[in-house]
């Protein structure tokens, strides 16, 4: 919480240098985690296996990763996710955080902004917990018990939720902050 209440009081400057590093090791670890995975020729994208709820699908990728001996590299790429997972906490909370207080004191943008800066940490608490889940069917990735896929994809929705909410809200965010500077100079000028 000392750190959220120093980062947030920081200047702006400060904040921007801060949040473009994270920005850079967010977009670093995802290019590293994107090309393991790649690597590890698993047979649909991340979103459609992590999503899928079919726990008969999921052993017939595993089973298809152990045919072409490249699972060794998905068991790798779990482990570079939680890089990426730290990665997206502080891009997701410096960035959202900066653009919030780019907004006008007290503003709406400013209030909400601070509150969605906490959607893409969260998204990454859903993530670890999905990479725990997912650690559990690895042990036994062509017999584990089918019950374990739904805790799994369940998390990975609630992740990928979060995400979207955060992303949206920046977005909304940033669009607002030209219209918002526009329209405190055009009532200056009035």
């Amino acid at each position: 919480m000392r750190l959220i209440k120093l980062f947030r009081n920081t200047s702006r400057t400060i904040q921007g240098i801060v949040a473009l590093v994270c920005l850079g090791l967010y977009f670093l670890s995802s290019h590293i985690l994107e090309k393991s995975y790649l690597l590890s020729k698993f047979p649909v994208p991340y979103f459609e296996q992590q999503t899928s709820f079919d726990a008969v699908k999921m052993k017939e990728w595993y089973a298809f990763m152990i045919e072409q001996d490249t699972f060794g590299i998905y068991l790798k790429t779990q482990f570079i996710d939680f890089a990426f997972i730290a990665a997206v906490i502080l891009a997701g909370f410096t960035f959202w955080t900066f653009v919030a207080n780019l907004h006008p004191k007290g503003s709406f943008f400013e209030k909400y902004g601070k509150k969605l800066a906490f959607a893409l940490p969260i998204a990454a608490a859903f993530d670890i917990l999905e990479n725990i889940v997912s650690f559990l069917m690895i042990a036994n990735p062509t017999n584990f018990n089918d019950v374990i896929i739904f805790p799994y994809s369940t998390f990975a929705v609630l992740k990928f939720t979060f995400w979207t909410l955060g992303l949206m809200g920046l977005l909304v965010s940033l669009i607002s902050l030209p219209i918002i500077y526009t329209q405190k100079s055009l009532k200056k000028h009035n």
